[in-house]
C-alpha cells in the first residue's frame, strides 16, 4: 500500500521559465539558445545542483564558456530566480494528498543558493512532509544514492513510496532502490495515474 508520495519540483510542481528570463535580460533568440547550451542545459548546471563546488566557481567556468555574452549571461543568473513559477495546480494537488493521509516529500535537484531564494514562492510547502534537495546532500538524480539517502532519511519504506519526476532517467533510478515512479506528462493524466495507483 502506498503510504509516500515524493515529488520532484521542477516542470512538476513549477515551471522553469528560463526563455521568458533570458528574453527579459535583453538575450536575443541566438544569444539565448547559446547561453542555454552552458548554463541550463551544459554539465556544468548539474555542478550547481551537485552542490560540491562552489557556486562562484561554477559561475566563473560558465562565462568562461561564453565569451563575448558574460553580461547577459550573468545578467540571466542574477535574475534566476525569476524562472521559478509554481504552476496553477501544484498546492491544490498536495494539498488534497496531504489531507487524504498520504506522507508528501519533495526530492529536486536544485542549486542551493536558487532554493533558498525560490522556496518562498513554494505554495504547495506548508503540504510537504519534508524536503531533500541535491545541493544539500552533494547528490543528484539520476544517482541511486539519492534515493537511498531519502529512503533512510524521512525512514520510507521504498515499496509503500511512489515518486513523480518529468525525466524517465530518474524514475529509473528510484526503480533502482524499489521506488515506483510515474513519469510526469500533464497534470490530468499524471493525477489520474497515481490515484489508480493508490486505490490498489
Amino acid at each position: 500500500m502506498i503510504k509516500n508520495i515524493v515529488f520532484d519540483v521542477g516542470m512538476v510542481l513549477v515551471d522553469f521559465n528560463w526563455r521568458k528570463v533570458m528574453a527579459d535580460v535583453g538575450c536575443t533568440p541566438e544569444e539565448t539558445e547559446t547561453i542555454a547550451k552552458v548554463m541550463v542545459n551544459g554539465t556544468l548546471w548539474n555542478e550547481l545542483d551537485r552542490g560540491i563546488m562552489e557556486e562562484e566557481d561554477v559561475i566563473a567556468q560558465m562565462m568562461a564558456q561564453l565569451p563575448g555574452l558574460e553580461e547577459k549571461a550573468m545578467a540571466f543568473w542574477n535574475n534566476v530566480d525569476k524562472t521559478i513559477v509554481p504552476f496553477p495546480y501544484a498546492a491544490d494537488w498536495v494539498k488534497d494528498l496531504h489531507d487524504r493521509g498520504y506522507h508528501t516529500y519533495l526530492l529536486t535537484n536544485y542549486p542551493r543558493s536558487l532554493y533558498a531564494s525560490t522556496a518562498e514562492k513554494f505554495t504547495f510547502l506548508p503540504y510537504v512532509d519534508d524536503v531533500l534537495v541535491s545541493a544539500r546532500e552533494k547528490l543528484v538524480k539520476p544517482d541511486p544514492a539519492i534515493y537511498e539517502r531519502l529512503l533512510e532519511k524521512f525512514h520510507l519504506n521504498a515499496s509503500e513510496t511512489v515518486f513523480i519526476d518529468d525525466r524517465k532517467v530518474n524514475i529509473e533510478g528510484g526503480e533502482k532502490v524499489g521506488i515506483r515512479g510515474i513519469v510526469f506528462t500533464n497534470y490530468e493524466e499524471v493525477k489520474e495515474k497515481l490515484d489508480k495507483i493508490l486505490k490498489e
